[in-house]
């Protein structure tokens, strides 16, 4: 079996997951705006608790946004560097699909992704799940995006997660009264299902891995907001 590594540091979590053989071993702590300092050297414990140095990873698998334009850019630079020293490709993934995809392990089939972009606006994304396989497929763009702008038909069996529905952004009038359900415990991406979401997207060849100077972040915006605000749900 491959060993693979997925980063997500999008948002104030710093989220890892390796996968040695059938082994899976995993960081996930709420650390904002201590991505830089702590990344690397979370990763060389968990290679190191694996037996494995960087050397021995065949797939990188990161968050490349939508998210703190911070977060995002040390997430791809960390995982450039990682490829290029291992010689291996990179998987960026969507944060939206990513967290799409936890919420689809619940059994949710249409889902709607809105992430804390701050500035009053969501990272936003629909998403319904694909007949064959586990694949949340996206029914709208990825789009950032003030709730009070969004224009939705409601479809009473969407699950609502991330936590953009936390915040208390003003709504479109469609949505103030909205009773979807909330899934209050799915927030922000995870590592771990990054990258089982990476392995279903690479065997259903819906996705191709790329060289590391090929793997581009996505931000949405160029607009940067620093705050002493907390995102919610961080």
């Amino acid at each position: 079996m491959m060993n693979l590594l997925s980063i997500d540091t999008t948002a104030d979590l710093c989220s890892i997951a390796l996968q040695a053989a059938d082994q899976q071993y995993t960081f996930h702590e709420s650390r904002p705006r201590e991505h830089a300092k702590i990344l690397l050297p979370e990763i060389q414990q968990l290679l190191q608790q694996a037996g494995l140095t960087a050397s021995d990873l065949d797939l990188i698998v990161v968050g490349r946004g939508p998210g703190s334009f911070t977060g995002v850019r040390i997430a791809t630079s960390v995982a450039q560097g990682l490829a290029l020293a291992a010689d291996c490709p990179i998987l960026p993934v969507s944060t939206l699909q990513s967290v799409a995809y936890s919420a689809s392990l619940t059994g949710a089939k249409s889902i709607w992704v809105a992430l804390d972009a701050r500035m009053s606006e969501w990272y936003f994304c629909r998403y319904q799940l694909a007949q064959l396989g586990n694949i949340p497929q996206s029914v709208s763009d990825e789009v950032v995006i003030a709730p009070k702008d969004l224009q939705l038909e409601l479809d009473p069996q969407a699950v609502l997660v991330g936590n953009g529905w936390q915040t208390d952004y003003p709504l479109a009038e469609s949505l103030q009264h909205f009773s979807g359900q909330v899934l209050g415990d799915i927030l922000l991406p995870h590592a771990q299902h990054s990258l089982a979401l990476a392995k279903q997207l690479l065997e259903s060849n819906s996705a191709q891995a790329v060289a590391p100077e090929e793997a581009i972040p996505i931000y949405l915006r160029d607009k940067v907001t620093w705050d002493n605000k907390p995102k919610v749900g961080s």
